[in-house]
This record gives C-alpha cells, sequence and structure tokens, in this order.
C-alpha cells in the first residue's frame, strides 16, 4: 500500500504535467487562434457538396485561411453563402473588387477547397465583411463529371449488348454476306468489261496527249501572234488603217451626204413615176376590159354562125331564108 508521501509526489507528478500540457496547448493553438482575421462571404448558385467548416481557402495556390461556415441565403434560396477566415497577414492588400472565387475539387475523395483568382493591381482593395464575387471552373465538380463518364459508360454497355443479340448477330452475318456478293459481283462486272475499261482509259490518255499537243500548238501560235505585234510591220498597218478610216471618215463627211440627198430626190422623182404609171394601168385595164367583153361577143356570134353553118352548110349558097 503506497504512504501518503508517494500519494503526494504522485499528485503533485499530474498537476505539473497538466500544467506543462496545458500550457504548451495554449501556446500552440493560441498561435492560430490569435492571429488577426478578415471575413469575407463567397455566395455560389451551384452545388458546394463536399465543403466543409475547415476546409482550406487558397489565393493563387498558397494557403491563406480556411472556411468558417455555409447557410442558405434568406432571400434568395438558391444561393448558398460561404463565410470564410483569411489570415490578415498574408493577404495584405491582395483582397481586389475584381477578386474571384472558384470552388475546386482535391482529388477524387470529393472534399472541396476554395481557390482565390488574383484581381488586377488597379482594382480598389476589397474591404473585410464584403462579398467575393464567385466564377466557375472546369475543373470544379470532378464528382459530377465522373457521374457524366459512368453514364457515358453505362449507355455505351447497353448499346454494346444490344448490339451483340442473337437478331442483331444474325443481321451483321447478313449483311456482311451481301456485301461478300455485292463485292464478288463487282469483281466479276470489272473482270467482264476490263477490255472496255482499258479502252475507256486509253481514250482518255490520247486525248489527254492531244490536249497537249492542241496546248503547244496554241502556244506556239501565241509565240507568232507576239512576233507579229512585236514587229514593226503591223504598226505601220495598223497606221495605214488609221489613215484609211480616217479619208473613209472626211468622205462620209464630205459628198456622202449630197450623194444621199441627190438619191432622196431620185428616189420620190421615182415614187410619182410609178403613181402615173398605176393610174395609166388602172385606165388601161378599164378599157382592156371592155375591149375582151366586145372580143367574147364577137366570139358568140362567131360561135352561132359556125353552128347554122354546120347545120345547114347550103346557107352559104343560097342564103338565110326569109320567114314568110
Amino acid at each position: 500500500m503506497a504512504s501518503r508521501a508517494q500519494k503526494v509526489r504522485l499528485a503533485l507528478f499530474l498537476l505539473v504535467s497538466s500544467s506543462v500540457l496545458a500550457i504548451f496547448l495554449v501556446v500552440v493553438t493560441g498561435v492560430h487562434v490569435l492571429k488577426p482575421r478578415d471575413h469575407y462571404f463567397v455566395e455560389f448558385a451551384a452545388s458546394i457538396g463536399g465543403l466543409t467548416k475547415g476546409n482550406q481557402v487558397k489565393y493563387q495556390g498558397v494557403t491563406v485561411g480556411r472556411v468558417e461556415d455555409a447557410v442558405i441565403d434568406d432571400e434568395n434560396i438558391g444561393l448558398v453563402v460561404v463565410e470564410i477566415s483569411l489570415d490578415r497577414a498574408k493577404v495584405i492588400n491582395l483582397i481586389r473588387t475584381d477578386t474571384q472565387a472558384q470552388l475546386y475539387s482535391q482529388g477524387l475523395v470529393g472534399l472541396k477547397q476554395i481557390e482565390l483568382i488574383a484581381g488586377s493591381p488597379s482594382a480598389a482593395v476589397l474591404p473585410p465583411g464584403s462579398k467575393i464575387p464567385s466564377s466557375s471552373t472546369s475543373f470544379g465538380d470532378l464528382g459530377e463529371q465522373a457521374q457524366e463518364l459512368a453514364e457515358k459508360l453505362q449507355r455505351l454497355v447497353e448499346n454494346a449488348t444490344h448490339l451483340t443479340r442473337r437478331e442483331n448477330s444474325e443481321r451483321f452475318g447478313a449483311m456482311l454476306a451481301r456485301s461478300e456478293e455485292l463485292m464478288a459481283g463487282g469483281n466479276h462486272l470489272l473482270a467482264d468489261n476490263r477490255e472496255s475499261i482499258d479502252a475507256t482509259f486509253a481514250n482518255m490518255a490520247a486525248a489527254t496527249r492531244a490536249l497537249a499537243n492542241t496546248a503547244a500548238h496554241l502556244e506556239v501560235t501565241m509565240d507568232s501572234v507576239h512576233q507579229i505585234v512585236a514587229d514593226g510591220h503591223l504598226r505601220g498597218t495598223i497606221e495605214n488603217l488609221h489613215l484609211a478610216t480616217k479619208a473613209a471618215r472626211l468622205q462620209l463627211e464630205g459628198p456622202v451626204p449630197e450623194l444621199l440627198a441627190h438619191m432622196t430626190r431620185a428616189t420620190g422623182n421615182l415614187d410619182t413615176t410609178i403613181t402615173h404609171v398605176d393610174r395609166v394601168v388602172m385606165k388601161g385595164r378599164k378599157d382592156f376590159l371592155a375591149a375582151m367583153a366586145n372580143l367574147d361577143e364577137t366570139l358568140e356570134n362567131i360561135r352561132q354562125a359556125t353552128e347554122l353553118i354546120r347545120e345547114n352548110p347550103s346557107i352559104l349558097i343560097r342564103g338565110r331564108e326569109t320567114e314568110e
């Protein structure tokens, strides 16, 4: 059984040990707890699943604070307001009015952290207690991306399962068989028409050579034309043509208009003459018609006399008997 002195020594040891431990805890934790901190608020319109109290807040990758709390906005129930506290010594004049907060995932475990994106140096300093605007990030929610990927993989597996069914396999087999038959028919068609195809290609080659020769002749012709154009004789011919054109223009401006006037007057006189001839013809036509009528009457009398003579030829000797 322990004596009284041993109990006293044990009690003193426990008291001293507890005091040292308490002092150590106060000193160690007090350094972090008693540091001056600035509080800001960040509003997120999307889910912040995985972001809990005590999670890190980083500024350009450097840890500068922690998450203190997260509540639903009273005025807009679609917003989540996250309170963060930043070490004042680390963010002196760093939080500006255009600083943005993004939600990042820490690996694939689903834990989240807030990343502060630096603003411009010309922007004003954002005072503590203000709201830091949030922005979306392509790496903000790896869990949702993994879920979407899993859904796509599931649909892919379902489609693969559907394609590998017996009826689909039979359809694929029939399709492959028809494709094989089609290829065989194509090979037979090519074999049967190989001569025609070869002749067609030969004709195409001949046509190509003919086009090449034509192009060569055309090039020679163009060179000849270029030499003719460059030669001085063509220039002289053009000048002579220009002089002839000028002389013709002078002739057209001189006696030709007068000649045209005379031709116009002659045409008018000819028109008058034709009019008079037309009148004479019309008058002669009337006389001609009257003469034709008399001639017709004479022919009728001759016809009657001929009939009388044919019926009674003795009338030429005795004459016509008079009626009693």
